[in-house]
């Protein structure tokens, strides 16, 4: 819009078609807003939500927006206009804290309605400095203005006004002890309970007292609230349910003693399952786990279907097989496969001996989860039969049920390790290298001598993954038959079973290790050589070191780098030279590395000699590199290099980190 004066836009703004009123609106902004802010006020008003939102915007981007806070506080007059004071409260509640000195100002108009709009507004600023103007308001003559200060006290979350709020209570009508009972719970601070509990009689109170008990309350709370779980109406019975939930969340042992005090519960609990309420749900589950009432356990078992109540039905089921396994044993029969699975898991948990052969059962029926929970369950409950029974299922599972099956016999090592070994024997017949190598998996974890003719037969396995388990399970071990065959793995046809032999010679504690790793440094795979490099190091030995050393001629870098922090870390004292040594490098990356080794070490006794050299490097993430390190150890002068070097740098990337290290050394000087 152009050429156009303030007479054309108020002619635009009385026009009955919104988009005319639009046009006039941006047209504001030409003439600059400032100068008709009259025009702007009007538009606030406008009965075109979109126009009333751009006219908004157009207000709060003016620079001195928060200057005319009270202009706007003004507009919370307009009784008429409804959409008039409705932006206006948008838009002192975004000018924040500009518009509150104004705004506690307003709280002594004598209009209510405008009281109770401020207050709601600076609620909704949430500055914690206006809490005493608010507490003073509690005594307002209005009643909507003492709920309203009651209501934003709440939202400020307020400690100093619990006080205050507590004395209003016994002078207020039953709709403000409502609304300072929900402001109480909003703040959440500890409240004596007894001044709360003198209107537990109050019917129409009960509930809203019971909420905010959950928020407040501690174990002085727990009687009444139990009492409550049997009141005629429901909603207050759910609202107990969910308090004591809350309150065992901050004291279970004080809510524990009062549910196990022989009260039948469990029924008024049960009750509760059928809420439509999914906190009530989840309160009742976790209640009637804590008293243990066998009685549920059929609904529960339902409940654990659900996905939103999974997790708290089967730790209450769980607590209830701790007291009474029998209970639910009993309910095997008379359930599906699916909540099977689910009671198998909670029986295993649990530890339910008695469970033993319906668990061995379900292992074999044909129900893939219910069989993945009953080899869970085994590994937890044990017994001699369970490990050939878990191996036995092997072949024919699926890979995940696979997978906690060979979890199950792991565990189950340690109490059975004779039947463990038994059942892993047959499984290296298998002509599924898969369970081979879960075989070996299951062996490693046994510290017997029983293991060690199997492992040595796994090294020679036609199967690369065999063998590289088999390999893994020898790690700490030097029994002379298994070191023998671990030397031997370091001549093995795939790379990655001597890369992992290297790695177990090393951790070996062998006293033969560092000569049978000579081998391996020489191997023709990089990966095996640099293994061997860093196994090397964990022997720490002159004679391994010197053979570390040796490696940082090695014509690959990875190879180098290897042992490059091999030395740092093993022998970090004598680390230093090999460092400023490989600074001259032709391999870039090995620079690198051994650049970012320096800057650990912070030594900078080899800037003076090779710090420009590497500012020129050829390699721009070398220059990078360099730069950084330079910083970082904190060497003379660097700030003169920096500049030169940016004078003639051409990589973006390098050019950018020159100027912010620049620009930090300068800012570190001045401080």
């Amino acid at each position: 819009m152009t050429e156009i004066n303030a007479q054309q836009l108020t002619e635009l703004f009385a026009s009955e078609r919104e988009e005319e009123r639009l046009r006039a609106l941006r047209g504001l902004a030409d003439l600059g807003v400032e100068k008709h802010l009259s025009l702007l006020y009007r538009a606030f008003g406008d009965e075109s939500w979109r126009l009333r939102k751009e006219a908004t915007d157009l207000f709060l981007a003016m620079p001195a927006a928060g200057e005319l806070a009270g202009e706007i506080v003004e507009l919370l007059h307009a009784h008429d206009n409804a959409g008039l004071r409705n932006t206006a409260v948008d838009i002192l509640i975004r000018l924040g804290r500009q518009a509150v000195p104004r705004l506690l100002e307003e709280l002594r108009c004598p209009d209510h309605d405008v009281r109770k709009f401020v207050l709601d507004i600076l609620g909704a600023i949430g500055d914690p400095e206006t809490g005493e103007a608010m507490i003073a308001c509690l005594a307002d003559a209005d009643s909507n203005v003492r709920a309203a200060a009651a209501e934003n006290l709440g939202r400020l979350k307020l400690v100093e006004a619990v006080p205050r709020l507590l004395a209003a209570m016994e002078e207020a009508d039953l709709m403000f002890r409502f609304t300072i009972l929900e402001a109480l719970a909003q703040i959440g601070a500890e409240v004596p309970v007894e001044r709360l509990l003198a209107y537990r009689d109050e019917p129409l109170l009960r509930k809203a007292l019971f909420d905010c008990l959950g928020h407040v309350g501690n174990d002085a709370a727990v009687p009444v609230l139990l009492e409550g779980l049997s009141d005629p109406m429901s909603n207050v019975r759910e609202a107990a349910a969910v308090a004591l939930e809350r309150i065992a969340g901050r004291n279970v042992e004080a809510v524990g003693a009062c549910l196990g005090d022989g009260r039948d519960l469990g029924p008024l609990l049960a009750g509760l399952l059928e809420s439509r309420n999914e906190s009530v749900r989840r309160a009742a589950i976790r209640l009637l786990g804590w008293i243990g009432d066998e009685k549920t356990a059929a609904q529960l078992l339902e409940l654990a279907r659900e996905d939103a109540f999974t997790r708290d039905a089967v730790q209450a089921l769980i607590a209830i097989a701790n007291r009474s396994a029998c209970a639910l044993t009993r309910l095997w029969t008379e359930i599906d496969a699916r909540s099977r699975a689910f009671l198998a898991y909670v029986l295993g948990e649990a530890g339910c001996e008695e469970s033993r052969p319906l668990l061995l059962d379900a292992l074999q029926q044909p129900v893939p989860e219910l069989q993945q929970a009953a080899g869970h369950a085994l590994g937890k409950v044990g017994g001699a039969e369970a490990p050939r029974a878990l191996a036995g299922c092997l072949a024919d599972c699926e890979p995940e049920i696979m997978d906690t099956l060979v979890r199950a016999l792991i565990s189950l090592a340690g109490r059975y390790p004779h039947e463990v070994v038994g059942a892993a024997t047959v499984l290296f017949q298998a002509e599924d290298e898969r369970i081979r190598t879960e075989a070996v998996n299951i062996l490693a974890g046994i510290n017997d001598g029983e293991i060690v003719p199997l492992v040595v037969m796994a090294l020679k396995d036609e199967s690369p993954s065999v063998r590289a388990a088999a390999v893994r399970a020898c790690s700490g071990r030097d029994e002379g038959e298994l070191w023998q065959a671990l030397v031997l793995a370091l001549t093995d046809e795939v790379g990655d079973v001597r890369r992992l032999a290297a790695e177990a010679i090393g951790g070996s504690g062998h006293p033969d290790a560092c000569d049978a790793l000579r081998l391996a440094v020489q191997d023709e795979d990089i990966w095996v050589r640099a293994s061997a490099v860093r196994a090397l190091g964990r022997i720490a030995s002159e004679e391994a070191l010197a053979l570390v050393r040796e490696k940082l001629a090695d014509p690959v870098g990875l190879v180098v780098i290897a042992g490059l922090e091999t030395l740092v870390e093993a022998a970090p004292q004598s680390a230093g030279e090999a460092l400023v040594e490989a600074l001259d490098h032709d391999d870039a990356e090995v620079v690198i590395a051994a650049l970012k080794q320096l800057a650990l070490s912070g030594c900078s006794d080899w800037v003076a000699g090779r710090g420009e050299a590497l500012l020129n490097h050829g390699n721009w993430e070398v220059r990078l590199t360099a730069a950084r390190t330079l910083v970082e150890v904190g060497a003379e002068q660097v700030a003169s290099l920096l500049e030169n070097r940016l004078l003639i740098e051409g990589e973006d990337l390098v050019r950018q980190q020159l100027v912010e290290l620049l620009e930090a050394l300068r800012a570190a000087r001045e401080f």
